[in-house]
């Protein structure tokens, strides 16, 4: 950050005065002469003080217009004076309730983490007394083993300290997977519609064959065998049926685009934060169509919440012209297939694999044009009578 006294000079010659300034080892950043024998200077905090005596002794008016950095907050904190003692009692508090944590939090994470249960961590947690107020002097490795040992159903813990904050993270074990009666008779029925692939029956029999056409609900394989010519029995279905489905998706672009640009206009604002109170130390201009950057300088380091904050805005204005038609192509095709998967998502297959992918462009008008993806997939749509009924 620069740390400049913006001043003006008065006199019937100011420029000897500016070489005698030079003479004393004062240094200027800028000089600007004015109208009726003035002369605008910027200079740093040290040699303002050199220059203001100077200007004293020949009896010259000196008048300060800004400061900026540190000369602007050293001259804020002379007018509050009250505010050094806010800060010197803020900090003595700070001090005081690091050393105790004021946060637990818990998050299950993994595959099953939302079987997770929050109210026996929580007690868990109790039993052991880690609760907000207590002291920092404790062994995070300690307290995941403690906490592991404690809790059931759980294949992982860990506790991290991050300041005044205890996170905890715990995975809950994995459920088993479903096992198979064979003795029990069922069906399997396909769970969407699609153009059968190949047919692998391991117990049933099947009711189609590669190249028929299936629908949702369809029977795909019968739960039962022969034991003897005239006589069959009931079973579990076991088997896989796989179909070709597809999945599209689209996406509109105009042929003309808004481009943003930056005029080359900037402004820089800066403000000390504290927790009490914001003391402005330079202002900046605001644009009508601008983009801003927020830089935060901390003053205190990691846990006294006293820094500088400087916002940069730079002006933008807009322009319109005719867009790349091949690049508009590729976005947009890029956009189709990624509405194509979001669909493909939606529709909740745990497991496929994409046999292939097409666009095709279409002119909607002079302005405006359409991209269409298909994705095509592989995937295994045979599923019992109860998971056709809880996929809807």
């Amino acid at each position: 950050m620069r740390h400049e006294v913006r001043m003006r000079i008065r006199g019937l010659m100011p420029e000897k005065l500016i070489e005698r300034a030079r003479e004393t080892g004062v240094r200027f950043m800028s000089i600007e002469p004015g109208s009726h024998h003035e002369i605008t200077v910027e200079v740093g905090a040290a040699d303002a003080e050199k220059l203001s005596a100077l200007c004293a002794r020949v009896s010259i008016p000196c008048e300060v217009l800004s400061r900026r950095g540190k000369s602007a907050l050293a001259a804020a904190l002379r007018r509050r004076w009250t505010l050094l003692i806010g800060i010197l009692v803020m900090l003595a508090a700070c001090w005081a309730l690091l050393g105790r944590v004021w946060r637990v939090d818990v998050r299950f994470i993994g595959d099953s983490a939302a079987r997770g249960d929050p109210a026996a961590v929580a007690e868990a947690l109790r039993e052991m007394g880690v609760h907000a107020g207590m002291a920092r002097d404790i062994d995070p490795r300690i307290l995941s083993e403690a906490l592991l040992s404690r809790c059931e159903g759980l294949s992982y813990a860990g506790a991290r300290l991050q300041g005044v904050r205890l996170s905890i993270e715990a995975a809950p074990e994995t459920a088993s997977p479903e096992v198979y009666d064979v003795r029990v008779p069922r069906d399997l029925y396909a769970d969407r519609c699609g153009i059968v692939v190949s047919v692998n029956v391991e117990s049933g029999q099947p009711c189609v064959k590669p190249g028929d056409t299936v629908r949702r609900g369809q029977l795909l394989i019968r739960g039962e065998e022969k034991r003897t010519k005239e006589e069959t029995r009931g079973i579990a279905a076991l088997g896989e049926v796989i179909v070709r489905a597809w999945f599209e998706g689209s996406a509109r672009g105009d042929m003309s685009v808004e481009r943003w640009e930056d005029t080359g206009r900037v402004s820089t604002a800066a403000t000390l934060k504290t927790p009490w109170l914001n003391v402005p130390i330079t202002e900046g201009m605001c644009y009508a169509h601008q983009s801003e950057q927020v830089d935060n300088l901390p003053i205190g380091g990691l846990y006294i919440p006293v820094g500088i904050e400087r916002v940069t805005r730079r002006e933008r204005r807009v322009r319109r012209e005719a867009a790349h038609r091949d690049a508009l192509i590729k976005s947009l095709s890029a956009l189709a297939v990624a509405d194509a998967r979001a669909r493909l998502f939606a529709a909740g297959i745990a497991k496929y694999e994409i046999a292939r992918c097409w666009t095709r462009v279409n002119a909607i008008s002079e302005d405006a044009l359409e991209v269409s993806a298909v994705l095509e997939i592989t995937t295994n749509t045979a599923v019992t009578a109860e998971a056709l009924r809880q996929g809807g």
